[in-house]
């Protein structure tokens, strides 16, 4: 078995700016969910939501490059897994890596506060 790690750490600030002035940049790195999860928090914190989405993707496509290197970051998608006191779940959408996924583990921890995120994740592939 193999275990890669990836981490990342991003100013809020910086995603902020980038989701407001450049134009499909927040259709291009999230998806869906991702948009709907985070626009459905408060003015105050959707963009530390954005930012810890942000870097956990980073750490994900850190932690996965070595073996799939073609994987971009609106492929990684993370959600909260409401079964599991919300903790994020990875899902990729990428052929590519989902072609031997089945022996891949993906696990990731995001934290933000008000002016930064944070994400560490770890890919063991058996």
């Amino acid at each position: 078995m193999k275990i890669y790690c990836g981490t990342d750490i991003i100013e809020v600030e910086r995603i902020k700016k980038a989701i407001l002035s450049t134009p499909k940049f927040k259709e291009k790195i999230f998806t869906a969910a991702e948009i709907s999860y985070a626009e459905n928090k408060s003015d105050v914190t959707k963009y530390q939501h954005y930012a810890g989405r942000f870097a956990a993707k980073e750490a994900i496509y850190k932690s996965i490059s070595a073996v799939c290197p073609h994987i971009e970051l609106g492929q990684i998608e993370i959600i909260n897994d409401t079964q599991n006191l919300n903790r994020p779940i990875v899902k990729i959408h990428n052929q590519e890596f989902n072609n031997w996924a089945q022996n891949v583990q993906i696990d990731v921890s995001i934290s933000h506060i008000k002016e930064y995120a944070i994400a560490y994740a770890t890919a063991s592939f058996l």
